[in-house]
């Protein structure tokens, strides 16, 4: 069993090499997709590539953000999979707590997907003054430890078996069409998601995704503008930032804190508060796969039939 990282990075490079890194220690490939950096993110894509071969720069192209991007990725490379193999919507900013290798290895044959548990850590009024108590000590230390604040509200599929004959187009989205049939794994992998590390990286984010804001294709929850009360509140609007808006509140740092008292504590000791509650139902198919199941049955069920036959 292989598994394959399908990652799209823009502005990364202040958490890239920690991420990848961590990544590589459970992921045999990493293909990389740039959609239009301008941090040095792809550059240093290239050198990580020429440390660590299992990272393949796909290619760069400034073009709009869309999940369906991961198709161009898929199609490019699916032929050095195998079935059994599995395939990661993998995240530059995203750390597993589960090693996936492990979690993977343990899933039943008929099963073709896998949901995460995601823990989504904010930059809150606590890192705002440790910020300005030292910004370039803090920058430099590793996003994992800085910052310690969270909630987990969200999930979504991530992984999913290679199997021979996936069709995967821009239009489907971040997931093949056929795989909203595939069976899904009842249990969740946990991974910790920090999408907001610091002032310049927060403001750079939300710049960059201006114009996917404004065209309404995707990113319409960041641009709330009651962001703190939204983060804080989170508990009780279950799905998180229901009301999305096609229109970017500011990109002013300060206005994106959160209230650390709202949010739960990482004490680094692998305890966390899991909101079952809020996040959203796994999915499963509607209807049964007879073409995958039959074989099973008619093995489990022949002695049975042949007697019966027997008796006649």
């Amino acid at each position: 069993m292989k598994v394959h990282g399908l990652c799209i990075v823009k502005d990364e490079a202040d958490v890239l090499e920690e991420s990848m890194t961590a990544a590589l220690r459970w992921c045999d490939h990493v293909y990389v997709f740039d959609n239009g950096s301008t941090d040095g993110t792809w550059e240093l894509i290239h050198k990580l590539a020429e440390r660590y071969p299992q990272i393949i720069p796909y290619k760069q192209d400034d073009t709009p953000f869309s999940d369906g991007l991961r198709a161009d990725i898929f199609n490019s490379f699916q032929s050095r999979c195998r079935p059994g193999d599995w395939w990661c919507r993998l995240d530059a900013d995203e750390f597993y707590i589960d090693d996936p290798r492990i979690f993977l290895a343990k899933i039943p044959t008929n099963v073709d997907t896998v949901w995460t548990a995601s823990f989504s850590y904010y930059f809150t009024d606590k890192d705002a003054e440790l910020y300005h108590q030292n910004p370039a000590k803090y920058s430099e230390t590793p996003v994992q430890q800085r910052l310690r604040f969270y909630v987990n509200h969200w999930s979504e599929p991530r992984f999913f078996k290679h199997r021979d004959g996936i069709v995967w187009t821009r239009e489907d989205g971040g997931w093949p069409e056929s795989l909203h049939r595939a069976q899904a794994y009842p249990v969740r992998i946990w991974v910790k998601h920090y999408a907001y590390r610091s002032p310049e990286q927060i403001e750079q984010r939300l710049r960059s995704r201006r114009t996917a804001i404004e065209s309404g294709t995707s990113f319409g929850h960041e641009a709330l503008a009651n962001w703190s009360s939204a983060v804080a509140s989170v508990r009780q609007t279950r799905a998180g930032f229901a009301n999305s808006s096609s229109e970017l509140a500011g990109v002013h740092w300060e206005e994106r804190v959160v209230p650390a008292s709202s949010l739960d504590f990482d004490g680094l000791d692998r305890r966390y508060v899991v909101n079952e509650q809020l996040m959203p139902q796994i999915l499963q198919p509607k209807y049964l796969d007879l073409k995958r199941l039959l074989p099973g049955f008619i093995r489990k069920n022949l002695k049975r039939v042949l007697r019966s036959l027997g008796r006649k």
